[in-house]
């Protein structure tokens, strides 16, 4: 379980472009801080969220910004 879960819906920063949904939910920035990402590369990580969130990358999300770190990293990237 993580630490911190911050999600954030951006999609009214994509009007502009294709996938844009006047309600949202189509644009992301989300920020994991978990002890399952201890030792794991970036690469690694990523792949991990992705695979939890299989389902709603097909259908309707469109971009996902992630910032995903373990405990140890937390007070650094997040000052």
């Amino acid at each position: 379980m993580p630490s911190l879960l911050i999600v954030e819906d951006d999609s009214y920063l994509h009007v502009s472009h294709g996938n844009y949904h006047p309600d949202g939910g189509s644009h992301f920035k989300i920020t994991v801080v978990s002890p399952l990402f201890k030792g794991c590369s970036r690469i690694e990580r990523h792949r991990q969220v992705h695979a939890c969130l299989e389902e709603e990358l097909k259908d309707g999300v469109h971009a996902l910004c992630l910032k995903l770190l373990c405990p140890e990293e937390e007070s650094i990237a997040l000052a």
